[in-house]
């Protein structure tokens, strides 16, 4: 009688270190990432920017042209305001969160009369700024 052949196969057994050096080479990969390039933008304290002088900044820190910088800008603030309208709160980074907030009906007075006025349940929107933004507005105080 002839003896059957094994058809499966013993799983070579692993190597811990090599776990280890994975995770050390992810590490590594995450710390030497290169860093972000530096925006620059020419507006003084106190002035609006424009959403041109904004698109320009954009296509010129990424890059890009300005068209395509419009293209991209117009379809993230579509999202962003798709998904605040349905009620969820949008983190932008690290400059805060987007979201609506439900204020309930109060009593208010009339400035002018004095008289109490009845003022109805609203809902606004709202910004609440990171603590990484608040840092830098700050100044480091």
């Amino acid at each position: 009688m002839a003896r059957k052949a094994k058809t499966a196969k013993k799983a070579p057994a692993r190597k811990k270190t090599a776990t280890r050096k994975t995770a050390a080479k992810k590490t590594a990969a995450k710390k030497a990432a290169p860093a972000a390039k530096a925006v620059k933008v020419s507006a003084t304290a106190g002035k609006t920017v424009t959403a041109s002088a904004l698109l320009q900044s954009v296509a010129d820190h990424l890059g890009i042209k300005k068209s395509e910088a419009k293209v991209f800008v117009e379809g993230y603030t579509d999202v962003v305001k798709a998904y605040v309208l349905k009620g969820a709160k949008v983190k932008i980074g690290d400059i805060g969160m987007v979201m609506i907030r439900a204020r309930k009906a109060r009593m208010g007075r009339n400035p002018q009369t004095g008289e109490p006025v009845k003022i109805k349940a609203s809902k606004k929107l709202a910004f609440r700024q990171s603590a990484v933004m608040k840092a830098a507005v700050m100044g480091g105080r």
